[in-house]
């Protein structure tokens, strides 16, 4: 576990009081956190949700509203009793492939088309080629009308590395089930839409997930500006509310079991579309994890080192490389979306894939680190609880203090670049 205060004392004094606010900032965002559970709370009319959190004392439902409210105690339960750590974990900057693209990048395909079960075969087999580099994947595109426990059975062709799956689309509880006691398999399930509002079919499907002893990797991806505020901290809160509300429900169920928070903020552009070749990206990724490893001590899963661009081009290959080097350079616990992901996660492409794992294995050849951390300057932003208790469920984008803010991630950028601590 990361000694953060030794590594802060450890860096140079350059950086050193930009580290301490930098943490200060992450307790403040996990303690209004905690103010937006219960004050705010999460929508629901989940009933199994309702009845298990409010036994434990700690939890309250206002059915006038629809939303449950969580004390600060419930948090400090949950995180106390969630696993620090798990089986085939190789700790910092771990590099995966993430969630299923819809669609699979052949040149010549004049509409965009899944993929068949022979090509996923195929693409499963080049990641094995790669393993050196992907440590861990979902299933790298979604199969034409395809049975998900027969794309995992396919996924675990592969050894030495964890795959990941998601139940919540699966039929039988023999399916769920087929994960349960397997360290190299964890279970990805999103269940609250942004903003703090519980997809109740989802929720049954994490407690069903809970209640077979899968390994949980708590997803949510607000957007900023369109889902989540458009500030840095805010957003931060956002993700951090959704996915301490998941783990409430799995750790009441099941005290001790495997959660990876797997809050993936994104940027946006000012058209509301993913913006995944910003800077900001990956930052706000960086971020994400260093409150769960300097804060809750949770192991995550963040979200970077892809690109916008829609065919794999030069272009696609830079951005995917400055992405992954700055993961890497502040520090992440394991990031996916990284190999051979194009168009805002549209497409998976083979020729991108391998060009990304080239790339990234002549990184680390060259990468010369004196690992001491490094401040991102996180901007603060002390409306956060206010512009989240003001709209709760409602668009953000609408509210003043969410449009009064869209160059954020552009100003943030620009410190840490001004920094000199971005690539060139």
């Amino acid at each position: 576990m990361l000694d953060v205060d030794g590594e802060i004392l450890k860096s140079g004094p350059e950086y050193r009081d930009a580290l301490l606010a930098e943490k200060q900032l992450y307790e403040r965002i996990h303690t209004t956190t905690k103010s937006v559970l219960a004050e705010v709370g999460i929508e629901t009319k989940n009933e199994a949700v309702i009845e298990l959190l409010e036994a434990t004392g700690m939890a309250g439902y206002d059915a006038a509203v629809h939303r449950i409210y969580l004390l600060p105690e419930l948090i400090d339960q949950v995180l106390d009793s969630a696993a620090k750590s798990f089986a085939g974990d190789e700790g910092p900057n771990t590099l995966g492939i993430g969630g299923i693209p819809p669609f699979l990048y052949r040149p010549e395909d004049q509409f965009p088309m899944p993929a068949s079960y022979e090509e996923l075969a195929h693409l499963i087999k080049l990641i094995g080629e790669n393993l050196d580099m992907v440590r861990f994947l979902s299933q790298p595109v979604k199969v034409h009308k395809g049975d998900p426990l027969e794309c995992n059975r396919i996924m675990d062709r592969l050894e030495d590395c964890i795959k990941i799956t998601c139940s919540a689309y699966m039929g039988s509880e023999d399916a769920v089930r087929w994960f349960a006691g397997r360290d190299d398999w964890h279970d990805s399930i999103c269940a609250v839409k942004s903003p703090l509002t519980s997809m109740d079919n989802m929720m049954d499907a994490l407690i069903r997930s809970a209640r077979a002893g899968n390994n949980l990797r708590l997803t949510t991806m607000p957007l900023v500006g369109r889902t989540a505020p458009q500030t840095p901290e805010a957003c931060i809160v956002i993700t951090h509310a959704e996915v301490m509300f998941m783990l409430a429900v799995a750790q009441t169920l099941n005290p001790g079991m495997v959660c990876l928070f797997g809050g993936m903020p994104c940027t946006t552009r000012p058209d509301g579309d993913l913006d995944y070749s910003h800077d900001a990206m990956n930052l706000l990724n960086v971020a994400v994890a260093r409150l769960n490893m300097w804060v809750t001590k949770l192991p995550t899963v963040q979200s970077g080192g892809s690109t916008g661009v829609k065919i794999p081009d030069e272009r696609a290959l830079a951005d995917g490389s400055r992405g992954r080097r700055i993961l890497c350079d502040f520090g992440v616990h394991n990031a996916r979306h990284c190999f051979g992901v194009l168009d805002n996660l549209n497409f998976f492409s083979e020729k991108a894939f391998l060009a990304d794992c080239q790339a990234h294995r002549e990184y680390l050849q060259t990468r010369k680190s004196d690992n001491q951390l490094k401040p991102l300057y996180l901007p603060a932003d002390d409306q956060a609880f206010d512009v989240i208790e003001r709209v709760a469920s409602g668009d953000y984008h609408v509210d003043y203090h969410s449009t009064a803010n869209l160059s954020a991630f552009d100003d943030w950028a620009g410190v840490v670049a001004g920094k000199g601590l971005l690539p060139d």
